[in-house]
């Protein structure tokens, strides 16, 4: 709907619950535009000029306030964040507009706080932002127009208490008028109608319902309603006025570049005229002055944000590469010399350029250099990255080769990168292929000693616990790579090995080397021999030292070592 046509359809859900229209108000679209008439000799003998001094120095200081914040905005530095919970949201707006901040809104319905009003925000309330970035707002759309409720005996009720119920309960569609009646008292209930054939004891808060009240005998006589100057009350005022005596009030909006926004331009009826209840009176409500969005194509991108704050539109200039030089304006989301509505959102498209610089990631992973095109591209760089991989010395994922390196290019480029695979190992013999009975730590490979030579080669052990039959516990008795097969350095082998157990060191002191492998300690731990550094004489072939103390608890396949005394 065009601007200058348009009419406030739902002005009472802006004015809150308390100023909003009752039952029987109606609106009406106002056509065209209507320039007011010439101030210049002074104000009409029909306005109080007190009445609007004050708020026009209260709006000169305003707007001095808020081109001082600005200026402090500019100058550097964060931003306090406020709590906006319950704000309107054109003061929100006015607010993130004086401090450089960008504001973004959500709607939902909300029972608490009236349509127009902010529910909740993203960023809390006395943290800092800085110039630039975004707020979130949720604002509400007002109650659930979706919302069941029971019907009430309306036919025992009287015109207060229909009203009631129905503002109670935020019926947007209960309509009240009256007639003459010999029969029924005035103000209760004559009949009632419901428009909505599925209603069985309950209707929704926007179901249409009439209720018919008695206005007494038709001989009563009539009471008449002496009409003031709208023109000197706010909004809310009037519709408390005609609320209150009885008159239908008809709404329209129209821009005005001289009235302030919200303040009533003329009226159907003059004041001080008398009228009876029920009659319809119209006002014209000013929008304030029209703001029309400029073409930004002549401003720079840091003059862009400066113009559109100064006009009262939140805008959020976004650059991004393209064919057109660095600086140059792209777009913008609103259409130039189209007439801004509240609550759009400007955003501004300026080119960072067609170039971008490529530094070197050689010696980098390949993640590195995919990232950097990631975030560029993001901003429409339109860069490739084009992978090939090769065996080498480097570690695996590691790029041994780009270009272009440490240029500029143009957008939507190809960057070619070789990436290393790894160097090339051979897969180690896990598994001790004498399975059975008698057998000890000396030929099988422990899960501890099986880390130590993936370490080695530069392999990725996975292990998994799984028995087998004629294994020694944690003993490794699969690999998934065959043993002596190529592989790559950080390849990933499975080995699987039986439970562990502990076992309690025995005392080897005195033990000679047949004794111990007959005993079948060979079968609980890894027993290294090594000679006793000097001869101690009765000792020649026996154990004198043990590297864990005998009663230790030991994981089963743990290195101990003894030392057998030297034979002379």
């Amino acid at each position: 709907m065009d601007d200058n046509n348009s009419f406030l359809t739902n002005y009472a859900d802006n004015m809150g619950p308390e100023t909003a229209p009752g039952p029987g108000y109606k609106y009406e679209e106002k056509s065209g535009f209507k320039k007011p008439p010439d101030r210049s000799g002074g104000p009409s003998p029909s306005r109080r000029a007190p009445r609007y001094l004050v708020p026009a120095a209260v709006a000169a200081g305003a707007l001095l306030i808020a081109a001082a914040i600005l200026v402090i905005a500019l100058s550097g530095g964060g931003v306090k964040v406020l709590d906006f919970t319950g704000w309107s949201l054109n003061d929100a707006q006015l607010w993130a507009s004086s401090n450089g901040v960008l504001l973004k809104t959500d709607s939902r319905y909300d029972d608490k706080y009236e349509n127009g009003k902010v529910i909740s925000q993203d960023v809390p309330a006395g943290s800092t932002v800085r110039k630039g970035d975004f707020l979130t707002l949720s604002v509400s759309l007002g109650h659930d127009p979706s919302v069941t409720l029971p019907l009430p005996d309306i036919m025992s009720m009287t015109m207060d208490e229909v009203q009631k119920w129905a503002d109670d309960n935020f019926m947007t569609k209960v309509r009240i008028t009256a007639e003459y009646s010999d029969s029924v008292p005035s103000g209760r209930v004559i009949r009632y109608e419901i428009n909505d054939s599925a209603v069985a004891g309950k209707v929704r808060r926007d179901t249409p319902v009439y209720v018919i009240v008695s206005k007494g005998p038709k001989d009563a006589a009539s009471v008449l309603v002496t009409v003031p100057d709208f023109k000197t009350m706010s909004v809310s005022e009037c519709y408390i006025f005609a609320k209150e005596n009885g008159i239908t009030l008809f709404v329209a909006e129209q821009y005005d570049d001289y009235v302030p926004k919200g303040t009533v331009i003329s009226q159907s009826v003059k004041a001080t005229e008398k009228v009876s209840k029920g009659s319809e009176i119209k006002i014209i409500v000013s929008k304030g002055k029209m703001i029309t969005v400029p073409d930004f194509s002549r401003y720079t991108k840091d003059e862009a944000a400066s113009v559109a704050a100064s006009l009262g539109i939140p805008a959020a200039v976004i650059e991004k590469y393209s064919g057109k030089k660095a600086g140059a304006f792209i777009s913008q989301s609103l259409e130039a010399d189209s007439v801004y509505r509240e609550g759009d959102y400007l955003e501004l498209y300026y080119s960072l350029g067609n170039t971008v610089a490529v530094s070197s990631y050689v010696g980098q992973t390949r993640d590195s250099i995919e990232s950097w095109a990631a975030a560029l591209n993001a901003q429409g760089a339109g860069i490739t990255i084009k992978v090939t991989t090769t065996v080498s010395n480097s570690p695996k994922g590691v790029i041994i080769h780009q270009d272009p390196a440490n240029k500029t290019v143009s957008v939507k480029s190809t960057i070619k990168i070789t990436v290393s695979t790894g160097k090339i190992v051979y897969v180690p013999d896990f598994v001790d292929g004498t399975a059975g009975p008698n057998r000890g730590y000396d030929t099988a490979v422990t899960r501890e000693e099986a880390i130590e030579m993936c370490e080695s080669l530069g392999l990725i052990p996975v292990f998994v616990k799984e028995s087998s039959p004629g294994r020694l516990p944690d003993e490794v008795w699969y690999q998934s790579l065959p043993a002596g097969s190529e592989t790559s350095a950080g390849a990933s082998v499975t080995l699987k090995y039986t439970p562990g157990a502990v076992f309690s060191v025995p005392d080897f002191t005195g033990m000679t080397k047949a004794e111990i492998i007959s005993a079948g300690y060979g079968a609980k731990f890894t027993v290294i021999y090594a000679e006793y550094g000097s001869y101690v004489a009765g000792q020649e072939g026996r154990v004198i030292e043990q590297s864990v103390l005998p009663g230790r608890m030991a994981a089963a396949g743990s290195k101990v070592t003894v030392c057998l005394g030297p034979e002379h």
